[in-house]
């Protein structure tokens, strides 16, 4: 796993240390989304990610995530 994950803030992009996303673990301001399928999902994701494989975010991202504005991280490896 590349030790730095995917992070987009609206509509800029920028990237978050593996550090950073477990400093904010227990951040409600952050949304950590896990987008492999649902199978490696339940393996093994980061605490309090919500699932929503990469082929599912075009139709179902406005009703899965919480709010499109807050701070969200999106990762697609192990995160050991």
């Amino acid at each position: 796993m590349a030790s730095q994950l995917t992070a987009a803030n609206s509509s800029d992009a920028s990237e978050i240390s593996r550090d950073e996303i477990v400093r904010r673990l227990h951040d409600a301001s952050l949304t950590i989304v896990d987008v492999l399928p649902q199978a490696s999902y339940v393996e093994a994701h980061i605490p309090r990610a919500i699932n929503l494989p990469l082929e599912q975010i075009p139709d179902h991202a406005r009703e899965i995530l919480p709010d499109l504005n807050a701070d969200i991280a999106v990762y697609c490896g192990k995160f050991t």
